[in-house]
């Protein structure tokens, strides 16, 4: 068998070397870098049994599939109807669908062979051909560099899996952040209330955070875009966003009340400092991200704001209107508000706290901050008195 990887500098080439197959990359500006033969031979796409698209369809943290088209456009008047086109990449549902149609733009291949692929869940690969012979061939092709394959009926449902479960993630969250800002109306443990309640085999709640995680954001959004596209209602997806995104301005409101009440301070007297931006790599893109929203916040009311996250460029940080400092100078900051979960973050000093330090997630032993003045969403620290 010989399979022809339509790559892009992003592809990564490690995942096919033990492909059970001879492989051929096509380059055609001479601009990729592998250890697999190259080939500008247009012509190649007709002369091979599969060829695999590999185009990264996510640019700036959102679906962009115009790279993939500009590929299948090339194809038009080379592709044979005996050649397997599988697309290895993750795209919004009915991607595939839409490249068939570049590719055969006036149905002159009786056939077209058609499959989807990609990896979910640490190693599980899901498969999805146009009939049995194209699943059973991807099957076969992939079967020798995969954990786990699990093959699903139709391509686009394979394209919608990914989607579907980051948007689960954002909707459990607004669950968990919505009654995490009800619980200190009610003076309620969020936290031991889920602790609790998930005993039951039936549920699983997640804890109060901010979303920070590109592909959570961007995926339960491509549910409304796909809603609006096709007419369809999305009032679960519009709210867990908005949900999610207003979790910014109540820390900034958690802030202000803390400082107020217990250091008789107003916000314009105050530093700031902010700690944590993004949960991924690094920042994918500053849409919905609401370390920057409440950086934002701060800022406009003339707060003096500083940031840590070894993760993010100084610049991005400056153009907000803040100043990156090392942790050790967040401990100077009069209310120090921690945003995501890491180690460091987690080895925090309570004895070098000066004034309020808040959370936005459960991190924290509140024993250990005993003599701090902390405050943590949807973790009410009753008073004496309070309890009922």
């Amino acid at each position: 068998m010989k399979t022809l990887i339509y790559a892009d500098k992003e592809t990564n080439f490690a995942q096919y070397e033990n492909l059970d197959s001879e492989i051929v990359v096509y380059d055609e500006s001479g601009s990729i870098n592998t250890c697999f033969d190259k080939t500008d031979d247009i012509g190649m796409f007709a002369q091979v049994d599969a060829v695999i698209f590999t185009q990264n369809c996510l640019i700036n943290g959102e679906y962009n599939i115009n790279p993939l088209k500009d590929a299948c456009t090339k194809l038009q008047d080379v592709v044979l109807d005996e050649v397997l086109l599988i697309f290895d990449t993750k795209v919004p549902p009915r991607t595939v669908y839409k490249m068939s149609k570049v590719i055969d733009e006036y149905e002159l291949i009786p056939d077209i062979k058609l499959a989807y692929t990609t990896v979910i869940n640490d190693g599980l690969r899901i498969i999805a051909g146009k009939n049995e012979a194209c699943l059973e061939k991807t099957v076969k092709l992939y079967e020798s560099i995969s954990d786990e394959i699990r093959t699903v009926k139709h391509i686009q449902t394979a394209e919608f899996i990914p989607i579907l479960q980051n948007a689960y993630k954002d909707t459990l969250v607004a669950l968990a952040n919505q009654t995490a800002i009800l619980s200190e109306a009610l003076t309620i443990d969020l936290i031991e209330a889920i602790d609790v309640a998930n005993t039951s085999d039936e549920i699983n709640l997640l804890y109060p955070k901010p979303i920070l995680e590109n592909e959570v954001s961007r995926d339960s959004d491509e549910i409304n875009k796909l809603a609006n596209e096709y007419g369809e209602p999305s009032q679960l997806s519009e709210t867990a966003r908005s949900t999610n995104n207003y979790v910014a301005y109540h820390m900034a409101y958690m802030a202000e009340k803390e400082l107020y009440l217990k250091e008789h301070l107003a916000m314009f007297e105050t530093t700031v400092a902010i700690l944590g931006v993004t949960e991924d790599d690094s920042l994918v893109t500053q849409e919905n991200n609401a370390s920057l929203a409440l950086v934002d916040d701060f800022v406009s009311r003339d707060v003096e704001v500083w940031v840590h996250d070894d993760k993010i460029d100084e610049s991005i940080i400056e153009d907000h209107g803040a100043t990156k400092v090392t942790l050790d100078k967040v401990y100077e900051a009069d209310c120090i508000i921690v945003m995501t979960d890491t180690e460091e973050y987690r080895q925090l000093d309570p004895d070098k706290i000066e004034k309020v330090i808040i959370t936005a997630l459960p991190i924290f032993d509140n024993e250990m901050f005993d003599k701090v003045k902390l405050s943590s969403v949807g973790q009410y620290r009753l008073k004496e008195g309070e309890m009922l």
